[in-house]
């Protein structure tokens, strides 16, 4: 076991060195720079959430406490999201978000119920307490799609549907919001 992994660590550096050579060898600049940046800002991001897990494991929890930490810490969980480690599901994380958000959404007037998560996409629909107008719907809409984007922005699409005050019956789509890869 510690031989497999000593093999994997050692393959993940020389990968690591050929495609910085490869990438110096170029002679396009510009493009070294750019991919100098990105592969910056990915260690920063690493840095960050390993610094966050040697806390949270510091702290005393362990086993599904532990894990649990890790999924409510922003860093620890865009890192396992850039992975495919996240051990809760585009539905569950949407689910949870949007019961957090629901005091918060009611007292402006609406609330938000997940309709489906299927096939990398959300559908979701916006219920309107009251008449709010469009200028104010059309934010709130924004900052529904951007709350949702940030609960699960592994998902390919998330669209949302508006239902008149006191209706059960959508109106057309209210937007949809392609989520960054």
């Amino acid at each position: 076991m510690v031989r497999e992994r000593s093999h994997a660590l050692r393959r993940c550096l020389e990968r690591v060195d050929e495609a910085r050579e490869r990438l110096e060898r170029t002679g396009d600049n510009e493009t070294a720079v750019v991919a100098r940046n990105l592969l910056s800002a990915v260690m920063d991001l690493h840095g960050l959430a390993l610094v966050r897990a040697l806390i949270l494991a510091q702290s005393g929890a362990a086993g599904d406490d532990l894990a649990q930490r890790f999924v409510e810490d922003d860093y620890v969980a865009a890192v396992l999201l850039l992975h495919g480690l996240h051990p809760e599901d585009p539905e569950t994380r949407l689910q949870k978000k949007l019961f957090s958000m629901r005091p918060h959404w009611g007292v402006r007037g609406f609330r938000v119920e997940l309709l489906a998560v299927e096939r990398g996409a959300a559908k979701a629909k916006v219920h309107w307490d009251d008449a709010a107008g469009e200028t104010e719907r059309s934010g709130i809409l924004r900052e529904i799609e951007s709350v949702l984007t940030d609960a699960a922005p592994d998902l390919d699409l998330i669209s949302l549907e508006e239902a008149d005050a006191g209706s059960t019956d959508a109106r057309s789509p209210a937007s949809t919001v392609m989520a960054q890869p």
